[in-house]
């Protein structure tokens, strides 16, 4: 596995930091040992340039294409119309808050890297190649699944619609691309960052464990890694507690500092990317409606929508998966502490087991954008506004005046 080699922290996140730039979501590469202070006008170049194109491609495939004669719905060729707005206004947004938090970005990496250091100095080591593969295995997947995806769906709508100027001036093609890797790649952005934070508290759990008891036991102390896995006995002395735990606490809070700047430089972007997933969802979720009850050409891309819909989803709950992984990370350090208050004999580390209680209380990791957490409660709350606007889409739909087609001939209710 020599290709996936990976020395650090800064090696892991490399191959994201490539695909980012391809798509105007990043121009540097974060490097060890470089923490940059001013932006080169090559940055400045670069940024305007992506939202030039992505701006153009927009204007020109809303102003190329009628959609009330494509859908045969007023009400639906609107909420399209919409949606492509939106992801214009989602792609410009993230690719300039990107541009504003490079600085604070490379210091998230940075923190990483020193805390990944400091972890080696109390013997445990994280494995980045590991991480290295995963990401890199997990980018080229996304990238297949991606492309295939929008071949699928570009060929059926050019199919059912016989857009053949569309696909002869390539822009239709370019713009659905754009923002379909501009919303994975984005969501893949934070979900790749909390992930390497989410390993990280779990590393501290496993120093936790390896130094303070779970379980009393005569000659010692007993300490269980995991479930299903062989218990280790460990033995240490009240002076290398005191002195682990002290280290413990320092790493611990600056790991909060990190989820910190976390929510900070990703919370903008994530929650446009999940306010566009649930546009998406409305919309894809009344085609798919219509697709079932007219039965009439559209019924695939219909399918295809909500297929499309559904993909966007994934990366939404991945990260709402991670986010609340992080949570439960930071509930177990907790949990893990009180026991060993109660299995301690030493009144100096009772007492510091204490203090980090408290410490606990007051700074525990969550993922959130100020307005909501990303926890699984945000997952039932999309759902359930998804189904009432689907009931006022429908709603007008159904009692929307009817189109006149070119000619003047006028279509069934409702198409």
């Amino acid at each position: 596995m020599g290709c996936f080699q990976a020395n650090d922290v800064y090696d892991t996140v490399k191959p994201l930091f490539h695909h980012l730039k391809l798509f105007g979501l990043c121009a540097d590469i974060p490097r060890s040992g470089i923490t940059p202070k001013k932006v080169p006008p090559s940055n400045i170049i670069y940024l305007l340039f992506f939202i030039g194109l992505y701006t153009y491609i927009t204007f020109v495939t809303l102003f190329r294409h009628e959609y009330p004669l494509i859908y045969s719905s007023l009400i639906l060729s609107f909420v399209y119309e919409t949606s492509h707005t939106i992801c214009l206004l989602n792609a410009i947004n993230t690719m300039v808050w990107f541009y504003k938090t490079r600085a604070k970005i490379f210091e998230i990496v940075r923190e990483l890297h020193l805390f990944d250091v400091a972890l080696g100095r109390m013997h445990l080591s994280l494995d980045n190649s590991k991480w290295h593969f995963r990401f890199t295995t997990a980018l080229l997947v996304i990238d297949g699944t991606t492309l295939a995806i929008c071949a699928v769906y570009l060929w059926s709508f050019s199919e059912i619609h016989q857009m053949g100027e569309a696909w002869s001036s390539c822009m239709w093609p370019i713009l659905y691309l754009a923002y379909a890797f501009n919303f994975v790649l984005v969501m893949m952005y934070g979900t790749v960052i909390v992930i390497l934070v989410s390993v990280r508290y779990s590393a501290l759990n496993r120093i936790f464990r390896m130094y303070f008891p779970t379980t009393p036991t005569s000659g010692g102390f007993l300490t269980t890694t995991a479930p299903g896995h062989t218990a280790e006995t460990a033995v240490c002395s009240e002076k290398e507690q005191l002195t682990v735990l002290r280290q413990i606490k320092i790493l611990h809070d600056k790991l909060n500092d990190v989820v910190e700047l976390v929510n900070y430089c990703f919370s903008v972007q994530i929650t446009f990317c999940v306010g566009l997933c649930f546009v998406i969802g409305v919309v894809c979720s009344f085609g798919l409606f219509r697709a079932f009850i007219y039965r009439n050409e559209l019924f695939y891309m219909g399918v295809l929508n909500f297929i499309w819909y559904m993909y966007y989803l994934f990366f939404v709950l991945f990260f709402i998966a991670v986010g609340s992984k992080i949570t439960r990370e930071g509930k177990r350090i907790g949990v893990l502490v009180h026991k060993a208050i109660n299995c301690s004999t030493s009144t100096a580390v009772i007492n510091e087991l204490n203090i980090f209680s408290q410490q606990l209380l007051h700074r525990s990791p969550v993922i959130t954008c100020g307005l909501f957490v990303y926890d699984w409660t945000l997952l039932y709350t999309m759902i359930g506004a998804t189904a009432t606007y689907l009931i006022i889409l429908i709603q007008f739909d159904v009692s929307f005046p009817n189109l006149v087609n070119v000619n003047g001939t006028a279509t069934s209710p409702g198409v």
